[in-house]
């Protein structure tokens, strides 16, 4: 008897050329889906960072305010009263515009982060205002659970 020098493939290889197909597919998909993830996780931490170094700069503006202590915010504490401190025509004074300001930026936090919420603390450093802006969210699509902060200080002359 003598064999024939079989032509083709078996079944059995093709079988297995699926599984290692299939399984580099998967695995590729699941590459892609946590790139969107660190992605949009990274977005989130750049718009807090962009909010909070937002408020400084207005803190910046408004010395007579942050000089009083008007921009101090705990983060359990209500979003201010909306004051219309905006165009040509306004005329606010500094305390004003500090409620003002702390309105924008908690209505900007709240649109902008998931859960979001920030604190500010003043504190006077001889010559300059310390300035602590501490901003909590939640980022759903952490693996870690919980929230995720931002801490920026910056020192402004007073």
């Amino acid at each position: 008897m003598t064999l024939r020098n079989s032509k083709g493939f078996t079944l059995v290889e093709i079988l297995v050329a699926v599984l290692v197909i299939g399984s580099g597919i998967m695995l590729a998909a699941r590459m892609q889906l946590m790139a969107i993830q660190n992605t949009q996780g990274g977005y989130l931490r750049a718009q807090s960072a962009n909010l909070s170094y937002e408020i400084i700069d207005r803190m910046r503006t408004n010395i007579v305010a942050l000089s009083n202590g008007n921009y101090d915010i705990q983060a359990a504490d209500a979003t201010p009263a909306e004051v219309d401190c905006g165009g040509s025509s306004a005329n606010c004074t500094p305390s004003q515009m500090a409620q003002y300001d702390q309105y924008w930026w908690r209505e900007t936090i709240g649109r902008a982060l998931p859960s979001g919420t920030g604190a500010i603390a003043t504190t006077d450093s001889g010559g300059f205002t310390t300035v602590t802006v501490d901003m909590t969210w939640v980022d759903p699509y952490s693996a870690a659970t919980g929230s995720e902060q931002t801490t920026i200080t910056a020192e402004l002359p007073q």
